[in-house]
């Protein structure tokens, strides 16, 4: 893929500014006031991918997927306002807007429905973090307007719904043009972005599960028209482009002195046998390599090593390594075969069906471990051992969302569950040193949610609502 064009697609004006604020004039002399459907889709899907990975460099340290080797604030759950991707959510929203815009303009659905479904997904990715965010006065607000008011999450959620369901309208009308190479998800195959927005639409709806409307039956019907394979997942692949993944740039950092992406003692102790069994082979394949720990002298098998978070780096851990997730030309992932399974399990679970559950989860575990490289004998030692193939009889929702976090590793989503599970993982503990806002909170000692941007409380302070750390967002309250 050649993306140097996506430097070049600057606008007169964009919806939000570098600083994080709404509505700002960000107006360049020299740009263009007509962007092409090309440019806009393309600036769009980047802009997607760099929210979901900008959102997980620090939603993963409150699942505990990595830990700060310095003990850092975020990882102690202090002060969360996530300014950087605020900025980046309405980025892809603008440009998203200005494509649907330009899509009715020049008769060509195709490239609306696509820019409807990539503004679902980052409204969820919004909603997720912050609760009520704007949205219709942010997107329709006159040129200048900084002050635009906030829409409830339950609102965002029908709306987010209303825009997958007309995305597919818009992907099965007639079109005079459609996309192709410069579309870096699918390369224009819409069909594909069809089941990505039912998929999509899974996903929103079993967020639900604490709310009394929550029907599993409609998560399963937007199921059966989602993904088939591996082959169906949405993603960002950097192959053959000329910047790295994100991930890696992390491992490189690492490798020159700045240290990070270093694995939380929670996940080590998730994946290599200590909590639940079974060595997820996942652990060194996809994601670190225990070469540089030590391992006990009577025992052949890998040792691995993480940080306790909030404690700062031990004497020995592991960190990202350049193998599935930090590899050079690894993807950053908006929704896979994999989660889709999951949720399915869950649902099924849900609705008293306990065989398709059963068959569901076993088919996430094995569509995930073969995406990220697994060998087909370590799949089916892992598949057929005690602690994993329990029968349909015996599976429960914590099997379903200890094997949904691990194909959810490094992914916004994982936080999402873990707030809906309630935190309910063997040994999962608060951080050392947490914020001590959470011992005051006698209904959580994790973090809810995450504050609004300073830049935005400042501008528009009369429209922001009251926001804690500790605060339960719509979909977290029965």
């Amino acid at each position: 893929m050649k993306r140097a064009v996506l430097f070049l697609i600057v606008f007169g004006v964009a919806l939000v500014g570098c600083d994080g604020d709404l509505l700002v004039d960000n107006t360049n002399p020299n740009a263009t006031t007509d962007p092409s459907m090309s440019g806009l889709l393309s600036t769009a899907i980047l802009s997607t991918s760099t929210t979901t990975q900008g959102a997980a460099s620090v939603t993963s340290y409150y699942v505990q997927h990595l830990a700060s080797p310095s003990g850092s604030a975020t990882d102690q759950q202090f002060e969360a306002r996530f300014g950087g991707t605020w900025s980046s959510v309405y980025d892809g929203l603008g440009t998203a807007q200005a494509l649907i815009e330009k899509a009715d303009e020049e008769g060509s659905p195709h490239y609306a429905g696509i820019a409807r479904i990539i503004q679902a997904y980052n409204l969820g990715l919004a909603a997720d973090l912050w609760g009520d965010i704007p949205y219709q006065e942010a997107l329709q607000a006159d040129e200048g307007e900084i002050t635009p008011g906030y829409d409830s999450q339950e609102q965002i959620y029908g709306e987010i719904q209303a825009l997958l369901s007309d995305a597919r309208d818009d992907l099965d009308a007639e079109s005079r043009l459609s996309p192709g190479s410069e579309d870096f998800v699918y390369g224009g195959d819409l069909e594909k972005w069809k089941k990505a927005a039912w998929a999509l639409e899974a996903r929103y709806l079993n967020h639900r599960t604490e709310k009394s409307d929550y029907d599993p039956q409609a998560v399963l019907s937007a199921l059966d028209n989602a993904f088939d394979s591996n082959a169906d997942d949405a993603q960002m692949d950097y192959e053959d482009d000329p910047s790295n993944n994100p991930w890696h740039n992390v491992y490189l950092d690492e490798q020159g002195g700045i240290l990070g992406g270093h694995l939380s003692e929670q996940l080590v102790k998730e994946m290599d046998g200590t909590l639940y069994g079974p060595l997820d082979p996942r652990l060194q394949t996809a994601i670190t390599d225990s070469n540089e720990t030590e391992a006990p002298e009577e025992s052949a098998a890998p040792a691995f090593a993480g940080n306790r978070n909030g404690a700062g780096s031990g004497d020995f851990y592991n960190h990202l390594e350049p193998q599935y997730y930090a590899s050079e030309n690894a993807p950053i992932l908006w929704i896979t075969y994999a989660e889709a399974k999951f949720i399915e399990a869950e649902a099924a679970l849900r609705a008293d069906n306990p065989s398709r559950a059963y068959d569901a989860y076993r088919a996430g575990i094995r569509a995930h471990m073969t995406k990220v490289g697994v060998a087909d004998a370590q799949r089916e030692d892992y598949l057929s051992h005690p602690a994993v193939d329990v029968g349909a009889g015996n599976l429960t929702l914590d099997l379903i969302f200890k094997e949904k976090n691990v194909a959810t590793f490094l992914h916004p989503e994982a936080w999402v569950d873990h707030r809906r599970h309630d935190y309910d993982y063997p040994d999962f503990e608060p951080p050392v040193d947490q914020n001590p806002l959470f011992d005051q909170n006698p209904n959580t000692d994790h973090i809810r949610r995450v504050l609004y941007p300073l830049s935005e409380v400042e501008r528009n302070a009369s429209n922001v609502p009251e926001a804690s750390l500790d605060q339960f967002l719509w979909w977290d309250q029965s």
